[in-house]
């Protein structure tokens, strides 16, 4: 969101979306309400990122780390924001199996077909009837 303090916008984040929403939340609660709403101030929490197994970054202020402590508290953050407690759990989970597997994890759905059957099927849809 582009205004006079911020002229290049704000960053292309989550934690700008997340922030935005909380404040249209209570704006529109103050509409309402009948009262006055408040302007959008972002609040830089800091970056994190994370390049592979053991391998982060975090950007916190004046509290900057690299390598397995960036990449620990990468997993903490996003583990903390996750709802419900067995969201947590099952997450947790899948990452230690996953860290002492090494198993990436597919998320790849392959199957079998035929391109003509395909291609039938793409031109009875396309067709006006």
């Amino acid at each position: 969101m582009i205004m006079p303090e911020t002229p290049k916008g704000h960053p292309g984040v989550a934690q700008v979306a997340i922030q935005m929403g909380q404040t249209t939340g209570k704006n529109i609660y103050r509409l309402i309400k009948g009262e006055a709403t408040e302007p959008f101030k972002y609040n830089d929490k800091g970056s994190l990122a994370t390049i592979g197994r053991n391998k982060a970054i975090a950007d916190l202020g004046k509290l900057k780390f690299q390598g397995f402590f960036a990449w620990l508290i990468w997993m903490f953050v996003h583990l903390i924001s996750l709802m419900g407690g067995r969201n947590k759990v099952i997450v947790f989970i899948n990452w230690v199996a996953s860290y002492f597997t090494y198993n990436g994890g597919s998320r790849l759905i392959i199957r079998n077909f035929k391109r003509e059957e395909l291609v039938e099927k793409d031109q009875q849809v396309s067709q006006p009837d």
